[in-house]
């Protein structure tokens, strides 16, 4: 039986799919934040969302799924798809779309936009998240070495542009999610073009780009456990150094 990634019109579907699945995340999401995180910051991590979880593991195994090629939904498969349908279109877009969830956080907290956290705590919490998704990034492109779709290196799994851009894009909606539902949606939509223009530039394959967004949703997830954590032990350290000056 031959399988097609078109349908019955002869439209192509792929570059839904990463739509499709950055929008139903972005639902799920948004619909556990009201009871996942109070309106401060806390001293201790807020209450852990099942479904805050489940988004981005949905995304990491799709992408590991991707990896396998004895079925038509691999990254092979979708890679000469979109190659064959942009002819030969590259753009610098997603070098720029990459930071713009970041950019977006940091326009709305200059402009005193209240959200979920002071501006200090905002800082530490997406430098936290983009730590994490750095680590555990570049960590996973030294120890896989896949060869990135164009041959350049074998630097290719997971992306890096994906999973920054998906950090970014869950601290803002975290943090402005309740403020007005176009922030969220924006940021989203700024990470998800990012890892779609990736491919359109041939440098990821779609595994790569699926399972750097889970990343970086878990990263952005992660970043309000582990930084009250680390504020909490820095806080305890400084006063200790102040009552012995």
């Amino acid at each position: 039986m031959n399988f097609s990634l078109r349908d019955k019109s002869g439209q192509r579907w792929y570059p839904l799919l990463l739509w499709l699945l950055v929008f139903t995340g972005w639902t799920l999401q948004s619909s556990a934040q009201s009871d996942s995180l109070p309106n401060r910051l806390p001293d201790h991590p807020p209450r852990l969302s099942v479904t805050r979880l489940v988004v981005p593991s949905v995304f990491i195994g799709t992408g590991l799924y991707t990896l396998s090629d004895n079925h038509p939904f691999n990254r092979f498969r979708v890679r000469g798809e979109i190659q064959d349908h942009i002819n030969g279109y590259r753009t610098h877009l997603d070098d720029y779309l990459a930071y713009g969830p970041s950019a977006l956080l940091a326009g709305l907290t200059a402009a005193g936009v209240k959200g979920r956290s002071t501006p200090f705590d905002r800082a530490g919490l997406w430098l936290t998240a983009n730590a994490i998704a750095g680590a555990v990034t570049f960590g996973l492109k030294r120890t896989t070495g896949y060869v990135r779709p164009d041959g350049s290196n074998n630097q290719s799994f997971p992306s890096g542009h994906t999973s920054f851009a998906f950090a970014g894009a869950g601290i803002l909606d975290h943090e402005f999610g309740q403020t007005n539902v176009l922030i969220p949606i924006a940021g989203y939509a700024m990470a998800g073009s990012t890892g779609y223009l990736r491919m359109v530039n041939d440098k990821h394959w779609i595994s790569d780009v699926l399972v750097g967004a889970g990343i970086g949703l878990l990263s952005a997830e992660a970043a309000y456990h582990v930084y009250p954590w680390v504020k909490r032990k820095l806080t305890r350290r400084r006063n200790r150094h102040a009552l012995t000056n």
